[in-house]
């Protein structure tokens, strides 16, 4: 067999060397490439899980995020329109209490004026009959030729007011005479 081998080229100190450098080499690789390729790969590997599982996460607190979001823009577009109602119905009551006073001040300005006419027409129909009582003595005393006494004057007065027509039939009587004019 040796003969064979010797005849196929084969040189057992070199083939022994060889296996020996072969084995070398080989644990040389091994300690050296393949163990810390082989560390990077699996460290690879377990960074990429975490980052999936990180990119899970992140997904997951995205769409919470965007949920709680959601839900604080609605209550926030609620309590707008719960505030703008409550503002226009504020307005509104703020409106009807100005008209309110409004026109109980434009009621009481009436009654005032109304008062006021009331007590100008008096005075005016007082006067009138102080003049046609003066009229009426100064007329008795021309007629009559004589100067009348204090207590013929304030007689004839009394009967002159006594015999005027009301304040209803002197109203009819003046608006009557207005017509005629």
């Amino acid at each position: 067999m040796q003969e064979a081998l010797a005849q196929l080229g084969v040189d057992w100190p070199r083939f022994i060397a060889q296996t020996i450098n072969f084995a070398i080499v080989l644990w040389v690789l091994n300690r050296f490439a393949y163990r810390p390729v082989l560390r990077l790969l699996a460290e690879r590997r377990t960074r990429i899980a975490e980052s999936l599982q990180n990119a899970e996460r992140i997904q997951k607190e995205l769409a919470a995020a965007e949920e709680a979001r959601r839900e604080i823009l609605q209550k926030a577009n609620e309590q707008a329109a719960r505030l703008i109602a409550e503002a226009e119905q504020a307005a509104r009551q703020q409106g009807e209490r100005l008209l309110k006073e409004a026109a109980a001040e434009a009621e009481r300005i009436v009654q005032k004026a109304r008062e006021r006419a009331e007590q100008e027409q008096q005075e005016s129909r007082a006067m009138v009959r102080r003049e046609v009582g003066e009229l009426v003595l100064a007329l008795t005393a021309k007629v009559s030729g004589k100067v009348l006494s204090p207590e013929d004057q304030e007689r004839l007065r009394a009967e002159t007011v006594a015999q005027l027509p009301s304040s209803e039939r002197f109203d009819a009587l003046r608006a009557a005479a207005s017509e005629r004019n």
